[in-house]
């Protein structure tokens, strides 16, 4: 009996160090999975914003958003088939297959990736080229002569106006960082719950890996209407920054309902999982205007990094989720979700920040900026034709007067 007990407890000692070595494995394979996604995920982003023109940014994310959420959806629809032909059970055999074939569709996603080419990507006229393109219509124009006192209204409206747009342009310049906290906090939260949700269906609900998995089937779908349906809302004339705001609140609600009616809803799967559904939807599908927003208010070098701080964000939703699976073993998946709507409360908050910043109608702030430089040219004219005048005496006057006679 002692020799039997000696193999057992080395039996298993052996399957202990076989699941200790798998488990680390794992997480190095997911360490470098996360380093190359956090690699190309900023370039990509930020060609896809070069190669899509001014003003229509946020219709174009929009589609972007739709096609990736469309393909999202394919994946849990593979898994229901896999798991109704093999089996529907939560044993590691059957879930090792659905992981392979996700895998393998990575495959077809690289070879894509090695079509980009950033030398297809838009010219972008900054307020530099502007600048140069009044400049050559400067000097290639003649120019008039205007009664005194229109020059000096004009300069004192062409002040008054640089005046006031400077300090709002000097503020715009802080908008990358206004999205991008707003982001990170938004992701810290997030991270807490969203990796457990599964197990939270699992667990708390009682449900099998095909009914986990019809519900990412909806969630995408579910998100990609409200994607669009939110970028409509916008152009309509609410205002990007509003839209996101309403949005947002709407989820945080719903994710509330969750926490104060966990009792109800935990034996009635058929009002938590819209509200699991639509909450997912309100949260994520704003991110067509986010991106425009980001992508409008950061010069065209600075994208890609940018971009590239989302890995930061990414880190931060990582170690979220360690708090997060600690909450919920000390206490339940609730707390963790009253956290979560904590966090993003406060991210909303410093969302509207932006309100003051960020104009309701797309693509105005581009053309505000062309009709100040338009209006800075004509003054910058008056000036000169005042000048002439006063130093030239009378045969400025004669020589500025001709091309009117």
């Amino acid at each position: 009996e002692w020799v039997g007990r000696v193999f057992e407890d080395e039996d298993d000692k052996s399957h202990s160090n076989k699941h200790n070595t798998a488990l680390w494995l794992m997480g190095g394979i997911m360490i470098f999975w996360g380093l190359g996604d956090g690699v190309v995920n900023g370039p990509c982003q930020a060609l896809y914003a070069d190669s899509t023109p001014e003003g229509e940014r946020s219709t174009y994310f929009t589609y972007q958003f739709a096609c990736y959420l469309s393909a999202s959806a394919v994946g849990p629809l593979v898994s229901i088939v896999m798991f109704q032909t093999l089996g529907d059970e939560w044993d590691m055999y059957h879930l090792r297959l659905v992981i392979y074939a996700g895998l393998g569709m990575e495959v077809f996603n690289a070879y894509l990736m090695m079509l980009f080419d950033d030398k297809k990507a838009l010219e972008e006229t900054d307020d530099e080229d502007l600048s140069e393109d009044d400049a050559g219509d400067e000097t290639s124009d003649q120019p008039e002569a205007l009664p005194e006192d229109e020059a000096s209204s004009s300069d004192s409206l062409s002040s008054s106006s640089s005046s006031q747009r400077m300090p709002l342009q000097k503020r715009q310049e802080w908008i990358p960082y206004i999205v991008f906290t707003s982001g990170l906090i938004s992701s810290l939260g997030s991270g807490m719950t969203v990796k457990f949700f599964p197990l939270f269906f699992k667990d708390e609900v009682g449900m099998t890996p095909s009914q986990v998995q019809v519900i990412y089937c909806l969630v995408p779908l579910v998100m990609v209407i409200l994607g669009a349906l939110c970028t409509k809302i916008a152009s309509a004339g609410v205002g990007r920054v509003q839209t996101t705001a309403l949005y947002n609140l709407g989820g945080i609600s719903l994710l509330l309902c969750m926490v104060f009616f966990k009792k109800f809803l935990d034996v009635h799967p058929i009002y938590l999982v819209p509200i699991y559904v639509f909450r997912t939807g309100l949260m994520n599908a704003t991110y067509p205007l986010q991106e425009s927003i980001l992508m409008d208010f950061v010069p065209k070098y600075q994208r890609a990094r940018w971009k590239s701080l989302d890995s930061v964000a990414s880190f931060g939703w990582c170690g979220s989720a360690a708090f997060g699976g600690w909450l919920a073993d000390k206490f339940d998946y609730t707390h963790t979700f009253l956290v979560t709507a904590i966090f993003q409360i406060v991210s909303t908050g410093v969302w509207c920040l932006l309100l003051p910043l960020v104009p309701r109608v797309e693509g105005s702030q581009m053309v505000e900026d062309n009709d100040n430089d338009e209006a800075a040219e004509e003054g910058g004219d008056n000036d000169v034709v005042g000048t002439e005048i006063e130093n030239g005496g009378e045969e400025a006057i004669t020589e500025l007067a001709e091309p009117l006679l």
